[in-house]
């Protein structure tokens, strides 16, 4: 490792866990003779044995003061920064209490003060890529999980929807009992399925069957639907059958005496 970067690290003022994890990177980059590397908090963490939402405010931390770079996004490669660039020591937070306050103000920065946009801490540090005005906290925003649109709900139909259009004046006994049984069949009753049924209804009527035996009907049948040609066909097979008539008729009328001579005894003869 480098004379002036092993310097560094005797300098730096750093959390016990952010120099573990720098101290990582760097065996990982320049222990390979590499700039940058692709290295997860997964990966550190493993080396480290820090868990990894640690190893990830470590590395935000380390970006901050901008000892490392990372080339990209979120996820890009990581190397160290030159030694030039580190801010050695961490600037009071105007927040902290005086108990709260760290031993870094006693340590001499080896480098002349930056510029107030060199030094603010939403900027991370990148070789190949613009400033980007982010804090380290919205590296990796929490999405907030996107709920579905709920589906609207359907207007109900019932009685009160059946009465008030029931062309074909069908008792309301007949509609509670056809909405019952469509319920067990677990066939649904909307305007669309009551229109169809009154056109059937007309059909039925033009047949001469009432609306009331029609329905009724399709009761007895236990119908999930309803066509006219159902209830018409239905109707026809139960009709009654009549006995066809003879063609031998009129013997009632007929007068057989018309043309005899009746006797003393009472009987016909010619």
């Amino acid at each position: 490792m480098d004379n002036s970067l092993m310097e560094a690290l005797a300098t730096v003022d750093l959390p016990a866990r952010e120099l573990r994890v720098l101290m990582a990177i760097a065996r990982q980059t320049i222990g390979y003779q590499l700039e940058t590397k692709r290295l997860t908090a997964d990966d550190i963490g493993k080396q480290t044995n820090l868990r990894r939402d640690v190893t990830s405010k470590a590395i935000s931390h380390l970006l901050e003061r901008r000892i490392i770079f990372r080339v990209g996004g979120s996820r890009g490669d990581i190397g160290i920064a030159p030694v030039r660039e580190w801010s050695f020591f961490e600037e009071k937070q105007p927040s902290l209490t005086e108990t709260k306050t760290s031993h870094s103000d006693n340590i001499v920065s080896l480098r002349p003060p930056a510029s107030e946009t060199k030094t603010a801490h939403s900027l991370l540090y990148t070789k190949k890529e613009p400033l980007l005005t982010l804090s380290s906290k919205e590296i990796n925003p929490p999405q907030d999980p996107v709920e579905p649109p709920k589906p609207d709900r359907k207007t109900p139909f019932g009685m009160a929807q059946l009465l008030a259009d029931n062309p074909h004046n069908v008792p309301e006994q007949l509609l509670a009992d056809w909405l019952t049984q469509r319920k067990a069949k677990r066939a649904a009753v909307t305007a669309t399925v009551w229109s169809t049924v009154n056109t059937e209804l007309a059909k039925c009527a033009e047949a001469g069957i009432t609306p009331d035996d029609a329905i009724t009907e399709a009761l007895n049948s236990g119908w999930q639907g309803f066509k006219a040609s159902w209830v018409i066909k239905r109707l026809s097979e139960s009709a009654p059958v009549q006995a066809p008539q003879s063609s031998h008729t009129g013997f009632a009328e007929r007068n057989y005496t018309d043309g005899l001579i009746q006797r003393e005894d009472g009987s016909y003869a010619i």
